[in-house]
C-alpha cells in the first residue's frame, strides 16, 4: 500500500493538460471545534432549511449539493476602536448559489492527509463526515435518491461541466468518475466535445440517456460553451434527467433574492440567520447606508456576486483603521476602498440615486490567525450533502481558503477569501472534540479564540 509520504498531494487546479499546483497553507489548519462548531453547524442548518422552505413555496426541485461560506467576524466598536464586538460565525455566501466549483471539493482528503503528514492529528476531531468517505457518501447520495424514485437498478450518471480546456477542476472530475465507475455506475464525463443532445425530455449522450447528473457549471455559462439553443434545451427541457443540484437554484446567487429568503424564514421562526446586515433596493438611500457602515464600512455585492466578482468592500477608516491595522497589518487590496471621513460622506452620496440590481452589506471584519511572522485572513467552505432517506443534511468539507496579508506584503489583503483575490488552500478540521483529547495546541486567530471561550467581544 502506498503510504502518505509517497502519495501524490499535491492539489490541482486548471482544463486537461493545463493544470497547476494550487498553494497550500497546510502549516495553519483552519481547526472548527467545540462551541465554534455547534454554532456554526446550528447556522448553516437554519440557512438550509430557510432553502428548502424556498424551494417548496416556489415549487423548485431542491439541490442535494450546497455550499456555504461561513466567516468567523465582528465589528469595531465605535466607543473603542481596538474592541471587535458582536463575534459570530458569519454567513456570507450561500446556500442558495455556488452549484461550481462549490461542491464538495474532493481536495478535502490531500488536505486532511498534508494535515495528518504535517503531525496535526486531526483525527482528534469526530467529523461529520470523514474526509477520506466524502467520494463515498456522494456516491451513495447518487444511489440512494435513485431508490428513492422507485428504481432497484443503477442510474447511468454523468459529470456535466465545462470544455476540458476551460474546466477549473480537471483532475476533480475524473477522480468522481472513477469514484461512481468503482462502484459499479456507468458513468460518462460531458462537455461540449462530446456533443450532447436533449431527447424526451432527457440528457443524451451518444444515444445513451443520462437518468442522474451532477453538475459542475453554472447555469450563466451553459449557453457560452454550448450555444444558445443546446443550452436552453438542457437547462429547461431535461425535466427526466435528475439533477442532483438543480438549475433554479442559480436563481439564488442574487445577493437580493437570497436576503429575502433569509428574512421570510426568520418572520416564522424565532432564531435570526447570522449574516451580515443588508439593505434592499427600496431600503438604500444615504442615511441608512451610513448607518450600516458607522461600525466599519459596507460592502456591496452585486447579483452576480458569486465568487467574489462583483462585490465592492468600503472601509470607513475614520473608525476601523486601528482594528483592521492590527488584525491584518496591510490591507489594501483588491476590489476595496479605504475611505477617510471626508471621502466617506462623498462616497455614501451615490446612494440617494442608486439603481443597480446590489444588496448593500454592513462591512464586518473577518478574522486572521499569525502563523510563523505572518498573517492570513482565512474562511470556511462547508459543504452540505442532501440526505433524501432521513430528511437532513450531511456536512461534508474539508477546505478553508487563506489569504495572506500583513505589513510585507506587497498588495495587502482584499479580505475576499476567494482564489480569485490571491486566496490560496488550508485543511479544514471540523467537527467534535473526542473524548480524552486537548485542543490547547490549536492555533486560531483573536476572534475565533474568543469565540471558542464563549466570549462576544475582544480587545486587540
Amino acid at each position: 500500500m502506498t503510504s502518505i509520504q509517497e502519495e501524490d498531494l499535491r492539489l490541482l487546479d486548471g482544463g486537461r493538460g493545463k493544470e497547476e499546483e494550487v498553494g497550500c497553507y497546510d502549516a495553519s489548519p483552519t481547526w472548527v471545534i467545540g462551541r465554534v462548531w455547534e454554532e456554526t453547524r446550528q447556522l448553516c442548518l437554519d440557512a438550509l432549511d430557510a432553502y428548502l422552505v424556498f424551494c417548496r413555496r416556489e415549487g423548485y426541485p431542491h439541490s442535494s449539493l450546497l455550499g456555504l461560506d461561513v466567516l468567523f467576524m465582528g465589528v469595531v466598536d465605535s466607543e473603542n476602536p481596538r474592541r471587535i464586538i458582536d463575534l459570530r460565525p458569519t454567513l456570507v455566501e450561500g446556500p442558495c448559489c455556488n452549484s461550481y466549483p462549490a461542491c464538495p471539493n474532493i481536495d478535502s482528503v490531500k488536505l486532511y492527509k498534508r494535515a495528518v503528514k504535517k503531525g496535526y492529528d486531526p483525527d482528534r476531531i469526530r467529523y461529520p463526515v470523514h474526509p477520506t468517505r466524502i467520494l463515498a457518501r456522494i456516491v451513495r447520495l447518487f444511489r440512494e435518491t435513485w431508490k428513492q424514485e422507485g428504481r432497484k437498478d443503477l442510474p447511468v450518471v454523468a459529470v456535466f461541466t465545462r470544455p476540458y480546456e476551460e474546466s477549473e477542476e480537471e483532475s476533480a472530475h475524473n477522480i468522481i468518475l472513477n469514484g461512481f465507475k468503482s462502484a459499479g455506475f456507468t458513468a460518462f464525463r460531458i462537455t461540449p466535445a462530446e456533443k450532447p443532445d436533449v431527447r424526451h425530455g432527457k440528457l443524451y449522450l451518444n444515444g445513451t440517456p443520462i437518468d442522474m447528473v451532477y453538475r459542475r457549471i453554472e447555469r450563466i455559462h451553459v449557453p457560452m460553451f454550448y450555444g444558445g439553443e443546446l443550452g436552453r434545451k438542457i437547462v429547461e427541457e431535461t425535466t427526466e434527467t435528475k439533477w442532483i443540484n438543480p438549475w433554479p437554484v442559480d436563481d439564488l446567487r442574487s445577493k437580493t433574492i437570497e436576503e429575502k429568503v433569509f428574512r421570510a424564514w426568520e418572520s416564522e421562526n424565532d432564531r435570526k440567520i447570522s449574516r451580515p446586515r443588508t439593505l434592499l433596493s427600496d431600503e438604500i438611500n444615504f442615511s441608512s447606508v451610513e448607518e450600516l457602515g458607522a461600525n466599519s464600512g459596507f460592502a456591496v455585492k452585486r447579483w452576480n456576486s458569486t465568487g467574489g466578482k462583483g462585490v465592492f468592500l468600503h472601509i470607513n477608516h475614520h473608525v476601523a483603521k486601528e482594528a483592521c491595522t492590527r488584525l491584518y497589518g496591510r490591507y489594501d487590496g483588491r476590489n476595496m476602498l479605504i475611505l477617510d471621513e471626508g471621502d466617506y460622506k462623498r462616497e455614501l452620496a451615490m446612494f440617494d440615486s442608486f439603481t443597480d440590481d446590489s444588496a448593500i452589506q454592513e462591512l464586518r471584519l473577518a478574522d486572521a490567525r499569525d502563523i510563523h511572522g505572518k498573517k492570513l485572513v482565512y474562511d470556511t467552505r462547508i459543504n452540505a450533502l442532501y440526505d433524501p432517506v432521513g430528511k437532513t443534511w450531511d456536512f461534508i468539507s474539508g477546505i478553508s481558503r487563506s489569504v495572506l496579508c500583513g505589513e510585507n506584503v506587497g498588495i495587502g489583503n482584499s479580505i475576499l477569501t476567494n482564489i480569485s483575490s490571491g486566496a490560496e488552500v488550508s485543511p479544514l478540521i471540523m467537527g467534535d472534540l473526542r473524548s480524552g483529547f486537548s485542543s490547547t495546541d490549536v492555533e486560531m486567530g483573536p476572534i475565533m479564540r474568543a469565540l471558542a471561550d464563549g466570549e462576544r467581544e475582544v480587545l486587540l
